[in-house]
């Protein structure tokens, strides 16, 4: 088991060091500011704790910038351990139906997180969650900011990642109207290979996205936070870890 994470980490730093920072960027990405935590955040999918109110709050967009109809808003917090998210996921029609780990969630309705802790976007990684609380997790290496040639690594799996979804309707009802569904998730600093400090130190900057799968009976709609997102690193917005407001 040491060998093979040291083997995983040899790739990462060999990649990442052959890497010349892009000379363009889009001009106007969006920035989020992720305040500490003192309190602690019980992962249980109620974005209940006092906590939750002093963080900032964000929502996604259409991938031509403008609002969806269904909307989508998150929250971020961390501690010298955890980074934390809290999603609310509007949603009349909620479904899936995969429960195990690293299945396909993409194709179906899900949230995504792509995390890019050193700003080098040849590497990042990435995670989703659907409402049944089923976790893809992996690492992708990125060659050319975009879908072509990525290369997966699907073995690494998030240890100590802890994520939980409430549900207000029915996942499994197709002609029931349902109102939404919530995310908590809490992602160990230490294993985000990437990140320049663990944990965080004030300041600290990574490059972030969102991304939502929102797929109705009547419609199929991506929105994301900094468009256009997904396997375009350099599209992510900036995240930044703050000590307090």
């Amino acid at each position: 088991m040491r060998s093979k994470k040291i083997h995983f980490l040899l790739i990462i730093l060999i990649l990442t060091s052959f890497y010349c920072a892009p000379k363009e960027e889009p001009e106007a990405l969006p920035i989020y500011h992720c305040y500490k935590t003192s309190e602690e955040i019980t992962i249980d999918g109620n974005i209940t704790e006092d906590a939750w109110e002093t963080a900032e709050e964000a929502q996604f967009v259409n991938r031509d910038g403008s609002i969806p109809e269904q909307k989508t808003t998150f929250k971020w917090l961390w501690d010298d351990v955890y980074l934390y998210g809290a999603f609310h996921v509007e949603d009349n029609d909620i479904w899936s139906t995969m429960t195990a780990r690293d299945d396909s969630l993409w194709v179906e309705e899900v949230i995504e997180l792509f995390i890019d802790a050193d700003s080098a976007p040849k590497t990042y990684a990435e995670f989703e969650i659907n409402p049944l609380n089923t976790v893809l997790d992996l690492y992708i290496l990125n060659k050319y900011n975009n879908r072509k040639d990525i290369y997966q690594l699907w073995k690494w799996d998030c240890i100590g990642l802890k994520n939980a979804v409430k549900v207000v309707g029915t996942v499994d009802n197709r002609d029931d109207v349902d109102q939404y569904w919530d995310l908590e998730i809490a992602i160990p600093f230490d294993q985000i290979y990437t990140a320049p400090n663990v944990p965080p130190v004030a300041g600290d900057r990574w490059k972030i996205d969102f991304c939502r799968a929102d797929r109705g009976k009547k419609r199929s709609v991506s929105t994301v936070w900094s468009p256009p997102a997904f396997h375009n690193p350099l599209s992510y917005g900036i995240f930044i870890f703050e000590t307090g407001k």
